[in-house]
């Protein structure tokens, strides 16, 4: 819905909302160079909830900046809510922008955790390993995930070495939650066919050569069928590889 003026095709955008009653968590994409309010606007989906307005944020410093915010909304509990965000332009120069404007993004919903409709939620947490890794060694690394949403099926890990890293094998099929791995070059590996059960969390290895002295990466991703929130989806983890007994 637009206010003084149509919805922008560049306008800005919501990418991803959870609920957490009082609370909500919005990720917010600003495209809108002249922006000097932005107010959230939620709207329930069910009986028993009443609209909430809650402040975003101001100007956003800087164009395409993505912004995630938990804001306690007062919303109610067990209720899904769909969400617009009301951009407030500043005036300018001219009639048609003397009293600034304002319109309304693109509308997303989302359901309660612990709802029959909330969607998968998995993501990718923290890498862990040894930070300065001596060249020529092998080392392991860990990559959490977990699912905080509905049972997720389909989920597919992939991982990608860089730098002075590289994969000396993928990681055995069938053993992390029936996923299948297969190598992808000698710099990474992807698995498929992974299931996880809501509340869901586990480890999968990095099996690494550190191939030469100097800085390497470890970049992770996770997604699944029907997962509405790709911002928790990805990590990195960087190390400084040394030296033989440097």
């Amino acid at each position: 819905m637009a206010i003084g003026l149509a919805t922008p095709a560049s306008a800005s955008s919501i990418v991803s909302l959870q609920l957490d009653a009082p609370n909500v968590t919005v990720t917010f994409q600003d495209t809108e160079p002249r922006d000097s309010s932005n107010t959230l606007i939620l709207r329930p989906t069910g009986p028993g909830g009443t609209v909430r307005k809650v402040a975003l944020a101001g100007e956003i410093p800087s164009v395409n900046r993505t912004l995630v915010k938990t804001l306690n909304a007062g919303i109610t509990p067990g209720i899904g809510y769909c969400a617009v965000v009301e951009v407030g332009t500043r005036a300018e120069e001219g009639i048609a922008g003397k009293f600034g404007t304002r319109y309304q993004t693109s509308e997303v919903c989302a359901e309660p955790a612990g709802s029959a409709n909330a969607p998968a939620d998995v993501s990718i947490g923290g890498i862990t390993g040894e930070a300065n890794p001596p060249t020529g060694t092998n080392r392991n690394y860990w990559v959490s995930y977990s699912n905080a949403g509905a049972e997720a099926k389909g989920v597919v890990i992939q991982v990608q070495t860089s730098g002075s890293l590289s994969v000396r094998r993928a990681p055995e099929s069938g053993t992390f939650n029936g996923f299948q791995c297969s190598a992808t070059g000698s710099t990474g590996y992807r698995c498929t066919g992974g299931t996880l059960a809501k509340g869901a969390k586990n480890q999968i290895p990095v099996l690494a050569t550190i191939t030469k002295a100097g800085p390497g990466a470890i970049h992770a991703t996770i997604t699944a069928e029907g997962d509405t929130n790709p911002g928790n989806n990805a990590n990195t983890h960087s190390v400084m590889a040394v030296p033989p007994g440097g």
